[in-house]
């Protein structure tokens, strides 16, 4: 699984918690980063992408629709701001079904949806 967030902070705590579930996650700052990656291990499918609506160079709404065009199929989770109730509406609408705030306060759907 795969951690996509600009913060060194978020994106660590949620490879912690991935990891004190059982579950490896890669880091990454970026969506060039991420892409390139997915690039290099001919687009290898990660188990899941979990990815912060704002990033350095893009959107996760953006890094969604790249890997829909790549035709790369992935269960895909986007965390956007508290207060941004219109990123989270431009995510659904881009189809992603998962959608939580940031700061995570609740758990329980992150761990559900990384044990899938």
């Amino acid at each position: 699984m795969c951690v996509v967030d600009g913060d060194p902070a978020v994106r660590d705590s949620l490879q912690y918690l991935c990891a004190s579930n059982g579950y490896v996650a890669r880091g990454f700052s970026t969506r060039s980063a991420f892409l390139r990656m997915l690039d290099a291990v001919n687009r290898t499918s990660p188990k899941c992408v979990i990815c912060a609506a704002e990033l350095p160079d893009g959107s996760g709404v953006d890094l969604y629709n790249e890997l829909r065009f790549r035709e790369v199929i992935v269960p895909f989770a986007l965390m956007v701001s508290i207060n941004s109730g219109s990123a989270t509406q431009h995510a659904l609408r881009a189809g992603i079904e998962y959608v939580w705030p940031k700061p995570l306060v609740d758990r329980g759907p992150l761990i559900a949806f990384i044990g899938r």
